[in-house]
Parts: structure tokens; C-alpha cells; sequence
């Protein structure tokens, strides 16, 4: 296996120059891709295919999600004549882009070129927690080959972290302890409810940068979400009839609060969406943390015929696919917040039948956050016995997992629905 350090490469295919210019976006591209596999760096370079307008291929998003590194080439490409400036090729931007999320509360880096006549400026959203990106001239990039070189020597130290901190810094708090309930009912009704304690480690930073709000993610590969707005005002007894969210702090440190959580919508889809909670007292006023606080609480949310109720009702039962939402019924955890120091899953099944499933509950993991990840080898999840009053009416298994990060995956078959002849 190779040593080398992975790379993405993000830059413009268009093979004409632009104005005034007698070398093209993929001639300096080529030229800076040699460079950076040359004998003085060789680190290992992956790129993309040439774009398809208006969206990012999957294949791409996996290769950028598993490399240390995306070093984008911001070469000129439209001119914008209000500001004067030119502006680099829109898909090289979105790749930069999404680099930042797959990146995010990693020591992985976003780094690169920019022609001049391009404003750095309006790169540095793009760049953010990254190297200072370089100046070229296009026509004289031989004249400044050492000084590239050396820029890209620094990649190494500060992807080991050595006297830096983290180049897309995680969240201000710790997520300590996580049980995640999966409640899966007869008809096929989902409903998750997430038990979270979290250790406030930068008070300042969660109240100025984070507004005194935690995100989450509501999300389900099945889709049928309806609006979100519609799900917080839904009532929780209807949970089996329609989706609805509801969210209780229930203490701060030894304090009982009690008091429903704050929630404000943010984006969502047809798959789910984001929401972002809040902490408030019994007087309406908003509970302001020190660091090494911990708060205490818990939300849930429903999804009606989230899963199907036998084997038929899978698109697929070809099992020598690759695992998806059309052969296997799937619950997903994702460490999101950075580390889970304790994390506890339980799945509950509704009893109606005997046997409940075709396949059994069984995992998978991985530390990558790409849509395409390479997943561990399948594992079982343990059946539990507790003594709740639940196990007369669920068959549980339960799944326990320390200093948890990146994804975890839980699959099953439903048994068949047709009778024994």
C-alpha cells in the first residue's frame, strides 16, 4: 500500500485560453498535477472526470471526502464587469466547497493556486482554516517552480497537527454520551428518540459563534418528510399516524430544568432536515453555560411507514447487490458533533409475528463521511433481555460502542409476508 499522501485536485478542464492568454486552464492544471506527483513532493494525486454542469458526481464527493488534502487551481474564467475582478470556474468552487463539510473537525486541508486577475478575496470563504493561497502567472510558472514546491512541503506538518490546532475547528461542546432509541412498530412506523449529554468546552464560542444553539439532523434514505415546521407542531400522540419532534432539556450539571427545548428550522428536504435547538428556563429566559457545564436532554421524532412491513415490499431482494435502502431495511448513527465518548444503540421491533426478520440484525462502520465510504466487515447485533416492561411487546438487540466516530450502520430483512402454505 502506498505512503504517499492523497490529494484532490480541483481545477478547470477547459481546454480554451482566455483572452490575452496562450496557455489553457487544463495546460496549467497538467502542469501544476506533474508538479505536485513529481520525486521533490509525490504525493498521491486524484482528480475528477470533466464536469456536468450543476452538480458534483458521487464518485467525486468520495474521492475528495477520503483524501488529506484538496489543493484547488482558481485559474481565470468570466469576467465580471461590475467589480473588474475575474472569477474562477464555478465547478472548481463547488468541489472546494464541498471539501469544507467533509473536512469539517478534521486536520485535513484546503489549499491551492490563484491566477492573478482573480480576487483572493472572494475565495475566502472557500479557503477557510487552509494555507494562504499562492499568486500565479500562467506564462510563468517555470519561473516560480521553488516557490510552489515549497509551499506544498508544509502540507505534511500541518496535516500531523504539529503545533496547530485543528485547521476546521468542531463545535464548542462534547457529546459524551449517546443513546439512541430505534423504535420500529409493526406498520412500519419509525420513531428515534436521542438521549445526549453534552460538556460545554468553550462558552464563549457556543454563545457568540453558535447563538447558545445545537444542530441536528433529522434524516431517513427512504425520504417522506413532509415540512418540518409542519413535524414540530405535529402532537406526539399522533406519532404513529404522522412525523413530529419534540426535544426536553431535562438538567444542567445537577439542576433540574425540565423545560421543552427551543427549536428553529433550518434546511430540509424530502430526506430530512436540520434543525437547531436552544436552552430556556421556566421564566422564559435563555440558560447561559461556563465551560465544563453539562446539559442534559433528549428530543425524538417520528416517520410514518419509514420502513416496509415484510420482505416483499423491498424494491430489491437481490442480495448480491451492493447493500442499499432498496434490499435492506437501514438505520444510521453519525457522529456529527466530533467523538462520542459513549454510545449506546438499541432497536426495538414491534412483535406481530414469529419469525420478525429474513436477516437478522448486523453493522457496519467507518471512519469516512463520503457518500461512497469503504464500510468494515459485517458484525451482528447482540439481542438484549432487559427486564422493561417493553420486552413483553419488542424484541430488542442493543449495540454499545466507546470513543465512537464516523458512521455506523444497522441493516435488516423483514420476514416474508406471504403465509406458510
Amino acid at each position: 500500500m502506498s505512503d504517499r499522501i492523497p490529494v484532490f485536485v480541483a481545477y478547470s478542464y477547459e481546454k480554451t485560453p482566455p483572452p490575452g492568454e496562450t496557455k489553457s486552464d487544463l495546460d496549467v492544471a497538467s502542469w501544476f498535477i506533474e508538479l505536485i506527483k513529481s520525486r521533490s513532493l509525490s504525493y498521491q494525486v486524484l482528480a475528477g472526470s470533466k464536469p456536468i454542469p450543476m452538480r458534483i458526481d458521487e464518485k467525486i464527493k468520495a474521492d475528495i471526502a477520503d483524501c488529506s488534502c484538496l489543493v484547488a487551481i482558481f485559474t481565470k474564467r468570466h469576467r465580471d464587469e461590475t467589480s473588474k475582478h475575474w472569477l474562477p470556474s464555478q465547478f472548481v468552487l463547488c468541489e472546494a466547497a464541498s471539501a469544507i463539510g467533509f473536512f469539517y473537525n478534521t486536520n485535513k486541508l484546503i489549499c491551492g493556486f490563484y491566477e492573478e486577475g482573480v480576487d483572493p478575496r472572494d475565495l475566502a470563504l472557500i479557503t477557510i482554516g487552509g494555507l494562504e493561497l499562492i499568486p500565479f502567472k500562467r506564462e510563468t510558472l517555470n519561473d516560480d517552480k521553488e516557490k510552489f514546491i515549497t509551499y506544498m512541503k508544509k502540507i505534511p506538518e500541518l496535516l500531523a497537527g504539529i503545533g496547530t490546532p485543528l485547521l476546521f475547528p468542531g463545535p464548542p461542546y462534547t457529546q459524551t454520551n449517546l443513546r439512541k432509541i430505534f423504535t420500529i412498530y409493526s406498520n412500519g412506523t419509525l420513531t428515534v428518540q436521542n438521549i445526549t449529554t453534552m460538556l460545554i468546552t468553550d462558552a464563549s464560542r457556543f454563545e457568540n459563534d453558535f447563538n447558545g444553539e445545537i444542530p441536528h439532523e433529522i434524516f431517513h434514505p427512504r425520504g417522506g418528510f413532509s415540512s418540518l415546521k409542519e413535524i414540530i407542531s405535529s402532537p406526539m400522540e399522533k406519532r404513529r399516524e404522522s412525523s413530529f419532534f419534540r426535544g426536553l432539556c431535562r438538567k444542567t450539571n445537577t439542576k433540574r430544568i425540565g423545560t421543552p427545548l427551543r427549536i428553529r428550522v433550518g434546511e430540509e428536504s424530502s430526506t430530512g432536515g436540520k434543525v437547531f435547538v436552544s436552552f430556556y428556563d421556566k421564566n422564559d429566559a435563555r440558560l447561559r453555560f461556563k465551560n465544563q457545564d453539562t446539559i442534559y436532554y433528549q428530543y425524538a421524532w417520528s416517520l410514518p411507514m419509514a420502513y416496509p412491513k415484510n420482505e416483499e415490499e423491498l424494491l430489491s431482494n437481490n442480495l448480491e447487490t451492493e447493500i442499499g435502502e432498496n434490499n435492506y431495511c437501514i438505520a444510521e448513527v453519525i457522529a456529527n458533533h466530533g467523538m462520542v465518548k459513549n454510545l449506546e444503540v438499541e432497536l426495538r421491533f414491534e412483535r406481530f409475528r414469529d419469525p420478525l426478520f429474513d436477516k437478522s440484525p448486523f453493522y457496519q462502520q467507518t471512519s469516512s463521511y463520503s457518500p461512497s465510504p469503504v464500510w468494515s466487515k459485517s458484525a451482528e447485533v447482540p439481542r438484549t433481555e432487559r427486564e422493561d416492561d417493553h420486552e413483553m411487546w419488542f424484541q430488542s438487540f442493543l449495540l454499545e460502542e466507546k470513543n465512537f466516530q464516523g458512521r455506523l450502520r444497522i441493516m435488516w430483512r423483514p420476514a416474508s409476508g406471504k403465509k406458510p402454505a
